[in-house]
């Protein structure tokens, strides 16, 4: 990448970082740093480049961030798009047989102000621990990375005589767990949680604690129907239902949803923004509607903003939305089959 590229990403990622920090913001604010954001994209990407051209979309014909062509998913898996190289990579989860998404950054300054932020916002200050090995066993998974920059940021030095990951060669370790008298955060994937509540006894946690779980059915055959989920969590750690998180995260973001209770809607953070889709047409639909999830993060700076998913959501007048689920035929066809086309040639 040029000098000249690496000023205009450098510049463009510290206008970000001042959006994020910013207590307040405006959507003017953002409406401009998108349509930065997009010509930079434009400008660096060629995969996306000839997206968008395919589109008949360009930042001179552009009038509205909510225009901005979105990728989907998929595109992250193949092999040049939407960057080719960078110093760190976080990989999607799937079988040892599928290709996985990968998601490159050149360093992880901005992903981690961003999850740190609105941890900050959503939750509160109490120590950590985690349902997960620890980063540097799985070097390529986001959701590990960001725990291990929360575990940095947010505990305390007096606790870091022990480790707060307390899953270790595929075994739990919850000596940490036993005779607590302070509250915590509990945080792990649904399938650990559910793991642990198969093969362990009840682990009540003291009053003011909480639980986040950050999904995680996907490459197996476990489901369960969230209200169920959160009543075998209340009940193992004797926590009330409204203490029991949700995080929406995938690998191709840098940002997370967070959605409180078993019926919670979720919200990201100012400077993402929702859009709810119509699978045939692509259109966006009014509020209330049932579409795909699409989505615009601005600290995907060294990526693509606008990423489409094909999780099931229903979008609410308050900015927050209902996620329904994954569409249970999501293969590529229609606008999307040809946007991989357009995208890998």
């Amino acid at each position: 990448m040029s000098s000249k590229h690496n000023h205009s990403n450098r510049s463009i990622a510290q206008s970000v970082q001042q959006f994020i920090k910013a207590e307040e913001h405006e959507h003017s604010d953002f409406e401009t740093l998108a349509q930065q954001l997009f010509k930079t994209h434009f400008q660096q990407n060629l995969p996306y480049q000839r997206f968008c051209r395919h589109l008949r979309i360009t930042p001179d014909s552009l009038s509205h961030s909510r225009d901005i062509p979105a990728v989907p998913t998929s595109a992250f898996k193949l092999p040049d798009f939407p960057l080719s190289s960078g110093k760190v990579t976080f990989l999607t989860s799937g079988t040892t047989t599928e290709t996985r998404g990968a998601h490159h950054f050149p360093d992880t300054e901005l992903y981690d102000l961003a999850a740190l932020t609105h941890w900050q916002q959503h939750l509160p200050d109490l120590p950590l621990y985690f349902l997960s090995p620890p980063p540097c066993q799985t070097p390529q998974s986001s959701l590990t990375h960001m725990f291990g920059h929360l575990d940095r940021s947010l505990n305390s030095d007096d606790s870091k005589n022990e480790t707060p990951f307390l899953l270790r060669e595929s075994h739990f370790d919850l000596t940490p767990l036993v005779d607590l008298h302070h509250p915590v955060i509990l945080s792990g994937t649904a399938l650990a949680f559910l793991h642990l509540i198969e093969s362990h006894h009840p682990i009540p946690l003291p009053k003011g604690s909480q639980l986040l779980e950050t999904g995680g059915y996907k490459g197996t055959t476990r489901t369960l129907a969230k209200p169920h989920f959160y009543r075998q969590l209340s009940d193992f750690f004797q926590l009330p239902d409204a203490v029991i998180h949700n995080e929406y995260g995938m690998t191709e973001l840098s940002s997370q949803a967070y959605a409180s209770g078993s019926e919670g809607t979720h919200r990201f953070p100012h400077w993402c923004r929702h859009q709810i889709i119509c699978p045939q047409t692509g259109k966006e639909l009014p509020i209330g509607e049932m579409g795909y999830l699409q989505l615009h993060d601005l600290a995907n700076v060294h990526s693509v903003a606008a990423i489409r998913t094909q999780d099931f959501a229903i979008s609410h007048p308050n900015g927050s939305f209902t996620l329904i689920g994954r569409d249970p035929g999501a293969l590529p066809r229609g606008c999307s089959r040809s946007s991989d086309d357009s995208l890998s040639r």
